[in-house]
């Protein structure tokens, strides 16, 4: 029945539902994650009372959360690509600081050599000079060994760091699994009286998975969001998680959901930019400076042997030779089979910069190769237990029982920096003389051989097409780079991509302040407003007291006339 006394009660407690609200945004102003949360009242049905309908007072209709959908699926998307792009920056950086400069990288340490085997061409039986070269020929290697390390170690730490995320992202997985659950339960009571704190909790959930991942959000409509990541294997399926796994082996990280293998799709978030930074720096830098320390130990070598000491003997090799290097083959962790392969690198000079990638095609029974940059041509066939000489450079030989569609990955060079050694620690065994024509040295003044070890700093011998031998004239029929040339390269790439990666990622960090910025201007709790509200409530609840006192004060005149 409409009357003052229910009138006001009605208002009164939904302004003490609307002050307990107002409180509790007040509370979470710093939550990560909270949504400010409104009460929305409605006028309850009025009453038909003869001559008109009376008001019935007020009722809470909903409790809801300033929220935008659309905007918050733009900020998971933006911070897994500003994560990616912040993690390749990083790492970039770091990469070029230990590769150095032209005045103090490896490109450098190699010109420091040259001129050192030009100082000893100056003076051949100068023996302070001889010792000088070998310093030099120590110091490089000891820089190839020190490069390769670092590298190796920042591949070892995306390893760690992998395994972290992946421990993070089934926590957070497992809980969203968990929220599905219960938020689904209320959604089947009354669809319009979710659980807003929930809700927060799980979009926040959702926003860490993306900063680790790129993940799809599909909402099926019952409560329940289901993640896939990028647009394939499913994450968590209404309330169950699936186990999320990232290793970090031989060929790289393998991202995997249960048990499938989903490396291609992972293409945002931290990891992300993990796998880039494998693919695009530390692989191919690490393959690029074995390549230029095997072409130095080849030609080196070639040219200190084909000489004579300072006593007249034949000269030893001055480098590891290219039996200590042979080519990284590594087994991709879906194999069926236990093919394999091992390798041995016949000219150094031939290597390309690439990463081979050998697959079983078990109707022909036979491993077809080709290159990750061009994987649709063919570039050599071989039995499941053949050699191949059809990859510049090098053999290949393939054994084990491989099933249809296994690959194996080979990587040419690939931590060749760190196993070149100087072998060479006396002075006088250095070859600087040349061949008489009768296998007997010119004399302890001539400086043929180690003239030739000076040239090599302009000779074009890091991948060729063909074979050139060392110290040869006519550089330009050469068409690859000089060893320098090569090492400065990839400084330069590498510096290339920390650059690109910089720039990138500043556009996506003001990309990702701006669609924070209007999600906050939504979702977010500003505490003038809040304080607005409670003064207009607080009026608004003192208001309605006095009108329940003033209907206590009535009834109670109607009783004592009455009496």
């Amino acid at each position: 029945m409409a009357d003052l006394l229910s009138n006001a009660t009605s208002g009164l407690l939904a302004v003490q539902r609307a002050l307990t609200t107002t409180g509790h945004n007040v509370s979470n102003a710093n939550t990560e994650g909270y949504s400010r949360q409104v009460v929305n009242l409605s006028a309850r049905p009025p009453e038909f009372q003869g001559n008109g309908y009376v008001g019935n007072g007020t009722q809470v209709q909903s409790i809801t959360r300033r929220f935008d959908e659309f905007v918050e699926a733009q900020l998971r998307d933006a911070t897994s690509d500003n994560s990616r792009l912040q993690f390749v920056n990083e790492f970039a950086s770091q990469i070029t600081g230990v590769l150095g400069d032209t005045e103090t990288g490896i490109a450098q340490s190699t010109q420091a050599f040259f001129n050192a085997a030009s100082d000893v061409a100056a003076n051949p039986t100068d023996i302070t000079a001889r010792q000088a070269y070998l310093n030099e020929a120590s110091a490089l290697t000891d820089r190839f060994n020190q490069l390769d390390g670092r590298l190796a170690d920042m591949n070892a730490r995306i390893g760690m760091e992998a395994n972290a995320i992946s421990r993070e992202v089934n926590v957070f997985a497992e809980e969203i699994a968990n929220l599905n659950d219960k938020i689904s339960k209320a959604y089947r009571q009354d669809p319009n009286a979710l659980p807003n704190d929930l809700l927060d909790r799980r979009d926040q959930l959702i926003r860490d998975i993306a900063e680790r991942v790129n993940i799809r959000v599909t909402d099926d409509g019952a409560g329940s969001l289901n993640l896939a990541v990028g647009t394939g294997q499913s994450l968590v399926t209404n309330n169950t998680a699936t186990q999320f796994q990232a290793i970090n082996g031989a060929s790289g990280l393998t991202v995997k959901i249960g048990d499938k293998v989903i490396t291609e799709r992972v293409t945002g978030g931290t990891l992300g930019g993990m796998i880039e930074t494998q693919n695009e720096l530390i692989t191919p830098l690490r393959n690029e400076l074995g390549r230029a320390a095997m072409v130095m130990a080849q030609e080196a070598n070639a040219i200190q042997t084909s000489g004579f000491d300072l006593d007249g003997n034949a000269g030893s090799p001055l480098f590891s030779t290219l039996g200590t290097f042979e080519p990284n083959v590594s087994v991709d962790s879906r194999n069926d089979g236990d093919g394999s392969a091992s390798g041995a690198i016949t000219d150094a000079t031939l290597l390309e910069d690439t990463r081979y990638e050998a697959r079983f095609d078990a109707g022909a029974n036979e491993w077809q190769i080709s290159s990750q940059d061009d994987p649709g041509t063919i570039l050599a066939t071989v039995g499941p237990a053949g050699t191949t000489s059809g990859l510049p450079g090098m053999d290949l030989t393939f054994n084990g029982t491989p099933q249809e569609g296994d690959v194996l990955y080979i990587d040419p060079a690939a931590g060749a920096a760190g196993r070149i050694e100087t072998t060479l620690s006396d002075p006088r065994d250095v070859a600087a003389a040349g061949d008489d024509g009768t296998g007997s040295s010119l004399g302890s003044r001539d400086n043929t051989q180690i003239e030739a070890m000076a040239a090599l700093a302009n000779q074009r011998l890091v991948g060729q097409t063909a074979s050139g031998g060392p110290g040869q004239d006519g550089t330009d029929a050469l068409d690859g780079q000089t060893i320098g040339g090569a090492l400065s390269s990839a400084v330069s790439n590498a510096g290339s991509v920390a650059a690109t990666a910089q720039l990138q990622g500043e556009s996506s960090q003001a990309a990702l302040d701006s669609l924070v910025a209007r999600q906050q201007s939504v979702s977010g709790v500003n505490l003038d407003e809040e304080a607005a509200n409670l003064l207009k409530y607080q009026q608004q609840y003192q208001a309605l007291a006095r009108t329940i006192s003033i209907s206590g004060n009535l009834f109670q005149s109607v009783l004592n006339a009455l009496g």
